[in-house]
């Protein structure tokens, strides 16, 4: 995923830019500072034959808290079977390494590789048990990630708003959540998956509007998972992910030519998953609300570092994320 440029921000450099290339015209433009921003959307494009390296670090934190009953219920007051509170929370390291490449100032090309870094901590108590001490479970994982690719297009160039569209392949290079035993005992993961199992493909459409001092951005996208034939307790079933509905909105706003901070809301529907063909009885439509907020500052006018932070607003978005890019032009 790529940052929101900020327009606002480097309209300094961006003349200052201009004014070279009028004393030489062989030099290459520069390419726009970016702002943070954690949705990270496509933003106005990588000039022609330049190379952007963007080294990512990111921290997520997630937590929950439930009450299953294992048994069945006489009268809606009354339960038969055994009561389980569990309390879990689950922490993931990731580092990106995602190169970008202007093919023309039009279209560009996106490579991302990611490392992650998974561990869970769940702590279960068995109600009505005489039990005095939590059941503490850790559990972690790592290892490669997901490979993307992606190809991005922005379609007018000469009045505002812009339009980009873009297209997202996600690979399986990850852990599948299928490739890892089951604890016999715990009923849990041996190691964490460090990836969906499932191919995807992501279209997308982002609009930027300059107004300055300040960029209005807006995005949507639709991740298709392709289904895939797994081996579930030894038995080959169709398993079809639930696909996901994204939008988002937010702007940026220049404090000066080298800093400019970012705030934005996201919200992602996740549709149901299928089991071959059929809907579970317990599958659940999930929606994700956050709010993020992001600095931005440009260290030079080739490299920015920028740093986000994200806090969820509904039960199934996760509680904190906190992320630090440093985008470097190479050439």
């Amino acid at each position: 995923m790529v940052a929101l440029l900020t327009l606002c921000s480097s309209a300094v450099f961006a003349e200052e830019s201009s004014a070279d290339q009028t004393e030489d015209s062989n030099e290459k433009p520069k390419r726009v500072q970016t702002v943070a921003d954690i949705f990270e959307q496509p933003g106005v494009l990588t000039p022609r034959g330049s190379f952007v390296l963007d080294t990512s670090f990111s921290y997520t934190q997630n937590s929950s808290n439930s009450v299953s009953v294992v048994g069945y219920t006489v009268l809606p007051s009354l339960i038969v079977g055994l009561i389980e509170a569990s309390d879990v929370d689950r922490t993931t390291l990731t580092v990106g390494f995602t190169g970008r490449y202007g093919i023309t100032n039009r279209f560009e090309v996106e490579a991302r590789v990611p490392l992650v870094y998974r561990a869970d901590s769940i702590s279960k108590r068995k109600a009505q048990t005489g039990a005095n001490n939590n059941e503490l479970i850790d559990i972690d994982g790592n290892g490669l990630g997901d490979v993307e690719a992606a190809f991005k297009y922005q379609f007018n160039m000469e009045t505002a708003p812009y339009w980009i569209g873009s297209l997202r392949f996600k690979s399986t290079t990850g852990k599948s959540p299928y490739d890892v035993n089951i604890d016999s005992k715990t009923n849990e993961f041996e190691t964490l998956p460090t990836g969906s199992g499932f191919p995807s493909i992501e279209p997308g459409i982002t609009m930027i509007l300059p107004i300055d001092p300040a960029v209005i951005y807006a995005s949507t996208s639709y991740i298709w998972n392709i289904k895939d034939d797994v081996d579930v307790e030894g038995v080959s079933q169709t398993i079809d992910l639930g696909d996901t509905i994204s939008f988002s909105a937010g702007m940026g706003f220049a404090v000066n030519p080298k800093f400019s901070f970012s705030m934005g809301l996201s919200h992602k529907t996740i549709l149901k998953s299928k089991i071959n063909g059929q809907t579970p009885d317990n599958a659940k439509l999930l929606q994700l609300d956050s709010l993020s907020f992001g600095a931005n500052y440009a260290i030079s006018r080739d490299t920015t570092i920028n740093i986000g932070a994200t806090a969820g607003l509904t039960a199934d978005a996760p509680d904190f994320q906190l992320s630090v890019r440093v985008p470097i032009t190479l050439k």
